[in-house]
């Protein structure tokens, strides 16, 4: 039996057997594994994080759809490995885990999110930061990235996003394991499309599931996803979202926004970036970008993880770790690239009588 199919059937069986009895479970700040949820406010909006270590400051974001789905615990098994060289900081996004909602609906979406964490890096005065986000949270740090160039020293988007090209023509391998889901504005069809998105059977613990199904089902979060689903955000969130991402993609493959090091960090087995028609995952959406950020910036570096899928960081904690600082820290002792060269194809010259 496959991983794949093993943790399906997994799943399958957790969110059958899971409860509200499992609050009882769950710290009443939503933390995990040891770590400490600390709470500032941010314009106005109570906002949940954590934060360890000390060196260079490090934002991480968390991906998911608001409301439910994903918080800054995604992040536990990397935060205390990598607070022994940076001061980390992992934050609740707008509307998730126990962050509060924005204060105007048409927050509800990637720009919204974008402004309230470089607020948040302001309110912190944390000055240019290494700034990593994972899925929908790398949208937000690459939107934050191109807006605020100055504040993002390094940029390492994980996984396929919003953010990406699409990934296949058609469907992918996510399409069918979502029909094993209950319905998507409910938390658990969320919860259900998360673990679908795992591929190994250890990514996430009880532990984890108990603090995320706490922080879901707060009448925060029920009041996000209720608004989110009678069309909060628009049109930005989604009838307008393509065309506002193809402005942001000029800027960067155009106008050379991006002239940090950037890291794109992939899982070989991620169904996100893995058409359902081919044998094995394409990467299409991930090597679309990488030409999108390449096209300006000779530091654009991709890392691949086999046997990783949506959620490699967790699955591979420490190769995760070794990889990002790795590549901080080679850039860190890199001078600064000229301009970028251009290569023009030239085609083989022809044979001809006497040579």
């Amino acid at each position: 039996m496959s991983p794949r199919t093993r943790f399906t059937l997994c799943v399958i069986a957790t969110i059958a057997l899971m409860s509200l009895a499992s609050f009882a479970f769950a710290q009443s700040d939503g933390s995990i594994a040891g770590l400490k949820s600390k709470f500032a406010d941010v314009n106005g909006i109570h906002a949940r994080y954590y934060e360890a270590g000390k060196g260079e400051p490090m934002v991480l974001i968390h991906g998911g759809f608001t409301g439910g789905s994903s918080t800054a615990n995604v992040w536990s098994r990397n935060i205390p490995g990598l607070a022994q060289h940076y001061h980390v900081f992992a934050i609740d996004r707008l509307g998730s885990g126990l962050t509060g909602n924005p204060p105007s609906d048409d927050q509800f979406n990637y720009k919204g999110d974008a402004d309230f964490v470089f607020a948040f890096i302001q309110q912190m005065k944390l000055g240019p930061v290494h700034l990593i986000g994972h899925s929908a949270g790398g949208a937000v740090a690459f939107y934050l990235a191109i807006d605020h160039p100055d504040t993002v020293k390094t940029l390492t988007i994980v996984a396929h996003g919003p953010e990406n090209p699409p990934a296949a023509a058609g469907d992918t391998r996510l399409s069918p394991l979502l029909k094993q889901c209950p319905d998507q504005t409910q938390y658990e069809g969320l919860k259900c499309r998360v673990a679908m998105l795992a591929w190994l059977d250890n990514t996430f613990d009880d532990e984890y599931w108990n603090a995320d199904v706490y922080m879901a089902n707060t009448d925060k979060s029920k009041q996000a996803r209720a608004k989110i689903a009678a069309g909060a955000g628009e049109p930005l969130r989604s009838k307008e979202y393509a065309a506002w991402r193809n402005k942001m993609w000029d800027k960067v493959r155009n106008d050379g926004v991006l002239q940090m090091p950037v890291l794109l960090y992939a899982g070989k087995n991620d169904v996100l970036d893995w058409g359902i028609g081919d044998p094995t995952a394409k990467m299409s959406g991930e090597l679309g970008l990488f030409d999108i950020i390449g096209a300006k910036n000779p530091r654009t570096q991709m890392i691949i993880v086999n046997e990783g899928g949506h959620f490699m960081y967790r699955e591979h904690p420490e190769q995760f770790n070794h990889d990002l600082m790795g590549f901080i820290d080679f850039w860190a002792h890199q001078p600064k690239p000229g301009p970028t060269r251009r290569m023009s194809y030239v085609a083989p010259l022809k044979e001809t009588a006497g040579q």
